[in-house]
């Protein structure tokens, strides 16, 4: 037995165990103390470079990823997992909350900016470890949680001659921050054009776009699910998507042509349906006129991504 295929296939499938005790909140540990844990490919590296037999590189390999895992299920929850969130946070002038550094959330709903006959607008918003999903609302944008306030939702504006640039962070508190449950509403006005850019860290998303115009799509997905279904109400849609482990599912209206392209990864799986491979990219093959185009590009490590039409 070789020992690379022999610790690639622990370390895949004790990830995958990990994932799923902890969606079902039965262990709890943070992504961001995961992360931290990269230099462990370092000492794989130097244990495979090693002139000793494959059996003493099983057990050192399979040493060091318990060892891993000990570190990320007891140390998780101590100090050395500091966020960049922990600093002092103040709104604009249009806006009277408050963060401090004492967990503290004056919460007075006014998570939200008006409608003002925006042509176009541009989102970038942050989430991290919650539930998010988007749906159509009267306000430019409103951000709601499901349950009792606890968590930091910042919402920040910029007006640039018809448009509004919009900056979003959505932040679980220190005390709360590994627990799963937290489910964020966010509600967007239908009638501008929307430029999204979305960093999405250990979250679960339902991003429901489709009634929405929407010009460009940048979503970057870390530890995360989502599912991402797109419209027809623009003629060009450009998406681009980076996914570092996570699965993300992506739906496409059969009245769009579709163009995607996507890298090479060794490590991820990927698959379509309803479009042909030409090439290097994959193309939506109907006949019947068809509202506009969408191009997506895909950029995968260790990940799994499923694209369908609807």
């Amino acid at each position: 037995m070789k020992s690379k295929n022999f610790f690639w296939g622990i370390l895949f499938l004790t990830a995958g165990i990990l994932w799923i005790l902890k969606s079902l909140e039965i262990i709890s540990f943070s992504w961001c103390m995961f992360f931290k844990l990269w230099p462990l490919i370092l000492i794989w590296v130097g244990i495979k470079l090693m002139p000793i037999q494959d059996k003493w590189k099983i057990v050192l390999n399979t040493t060091i990823l318990f060892l891993g895992i000990a570190f990320l299920l007891v140390f998780s929850n101590s100090k050395c997992c500091k966020s960049k969130w922990h600093h002092d946070f103040h709104c604009s002038k249009d806006y009277t909350y408050t963060f401090k550094n004492d967990d503290t959330f004056a919460h007075n709903d006014k998570n939200f900016i008006t409608y003002e006959d925006y042509e176009n607008a541009h989102l970038e918003l942050v989430a991290s470890a919650g539930k998010l999903f988007f749906s159509p609302g009267e306000e430019l944008i409103a951000i709601h949680e499901a349950k009792n306030p606890q968590s930091k939702i910042m919402i920040n504006s910029e007006l640039k001659n018809n448009s509004i640039y919009i900056k979003a962070e959505l932040q679980p508190f220190k005390k709360h921050y590994y627990n799963n449950s937290y489910q964020y509403n966010v509600l967007l006005n239908s009638t501008p054009v929307w430029e999204m850019d979305l960093e999405l860290n250990a979250t679960a998303g339902e991003i429901d776009l489709s009634a929405f115009k929407i010009k460009e799509l940048d979503i970057e997905s870390n530890a995360s699910a989502l599912e991402l279904k797109l419209g027809s109400l623009y003629p060009e849609v450009n998406v681009t998507i980076e996914s570092n482990a996570s699965a993300v599912e992506i739906k496409i209206p059969y009245g769009m042509k579709c163009v995607l392209k996507k890298t090479d990864s060794t490590l991820s799986s990927f698959d379509v349906t309803g479009l042909k491979k030409q090439g290097g990219q994959y193309v939506s093959t109907e006949d019947n006129e068809t509202a506009g185009v969408i191009n997506i590009m895909i950029e995968t490590s260790v990940s799994a991504v499923e694209v369908k039409r609807y």
